[in-house]
């Protein structure tokens, strides 16, 4: 019921009561002044009995009238300022910064209404108070990590070029072995520098892709010949399913399997028995799936929701081998942008598996 029903329903139910309350009175004021009066005395004294009657019943009237007109009013000032009490009180909590004050709602009447999107708009201000904090705390670890990743390299570089520059590298030997440091640490900035502008750009959707239909399980062969000849002392099994066309951009997704590739030999356990990589490509759904199986030192259940997430280096054991922190958030955008997607879970003996699905061309 609305707030104006229900003030008129109020006072239409207090004016029913105050008549029968004005009624009941009557019959006895009557009762009580005519009482004394019997027979002929009443027929009398009746002149005399009605003013009595209407001088006392007025002043009855006018106290009951004025406790009801008080009665009704405070009863709908109620019915008004309470709800709106409440709403004051949560408006002055969010207002000083509780946006965890939460507004009781009860009825379902206009206040009710008012108080339910007050409610939605809470936990709306609330949601990107959170995301901006969240935001806030991933740039300052970002920045962080950027300092980190800029300083190690750079301070390497200073060194050794002041070790040449002050003779402590005296002989030739010696030289060419800093300067090789120096290359090595500078083409590591310069790497830094080319997966930062290339995250920046996927995530401002400033990277096109330029996409042929391949046949994904040759494309990816290709890669593992190339991958071998770089790796000659990796052993890999293969299970390739041919014929699974998919359009995608051959030298952003070779980039992808790349960084994964690397990062199982990366992690690799020492002295293991058997392939220590496990490549398949199979049908799934209508996509193309791909999985990187590896035996490395694996992710700790508690490190592997971060794992895309920009800088994120996981235990200390993972931790003690160098590279951006870039190169997965890379890939799970470059994935995206496929429309495929791509996840990590732990094998159950030990290393962890790369699962990758893309769309084949017509869902073949």
């Amino acid at each position: 019921m609305s707030v104006r029903l229900r003030i008129v329903a109020n006072s239409i139910t207090a004016i029913l009561l105050l008549n029968a309350a004005s009624m009941a009175s009557g019959f006895l004021l009557f009762f009580f002044i005519a009482n004394p009066y019997s027979g002929q005395r009443l027929g009398e004294n009746i002149g005399h009995i009605a003013v009595r009657y209407f001088a006392l019943g007025g002043i009855i009237m006018l106290l009951i009238s004025g406790i009801g007109a008080i009665w009704i009013i405070g009863v709908n000032i109620k019915r008004v300022t309470g709800p709106l009490e409440r709403l004051k009180q949560a408006v002055s909590a969010i207002r000083e910064g509780n946006l965890d004050y939460e507004l009781v709602v009860t009825g379902n009447d206009e206040f009710a209404e008012l108080g339910i999107g007050f409610e939605q708009m809470r936990i709306r201000l609330k949601n990107t108070m959170g995301m901006q904090e969240r935001a806030e705390t991933e740039r300052r670890a970002m920045m962080a990590a950027i300092t980190h990743d800029l300083q190690t390299p750079i301070t390497s570089i200073i060194g050794y070029s002041e070790g040449i520059l002050d003779g402590v590298a005296s002989t030739q030997e010696k030289i060419m072995e800093y300067a090789a440091v120096i290359i090595k640490k500078a083409n590591s900035l310069k790497h830094l520098a080319e997966d930062l502008s290339l995250l920046t750009k996927l995530e401002n959707a400033g990277l096109p892709l330029e996409k042929v239909e391949t046949d994904i399980g040759e494309f990816i062969s290709e890669l593992l010949e190339e991958f071998r000849y770089s790796e000659p002392s990796i052993e890999l099994e293969t299970q390739i399913v041919p014929s699974l066309i998919g359009s995608i951009d051959r030298e952003k997704l070779a980039r992808v399997l790349v960084n994964i590739l690397e990062n199982s030999v990366k992690y690799k356990m020492p002295q293991q028995k058997g392939p220590e990589l496990d490549i398949s490509v199979g049908r799934q759904n209508g996509d193309a799936i791909i999985r990187i199986s590896d035996k490395g030192i694996g992710i700790s259940q508690t490190d592997l929701p971060h794992v895309f997430d920009e800088f994120f280096r996981a235990d200390s054991s993972r931790n003690r081998q160098s590279g951006s922190g870039l190169g997965l958030s890379i890939a799970r955008h470059l994935v995206t942008l496929h429309g495929g997607k791509i996840w990590i879970i732990n094998n159950p003996d030990m290393g962890i598996s790369v699962n990758i699905t893309l769309p084949l061309v017509g869902g073949a």
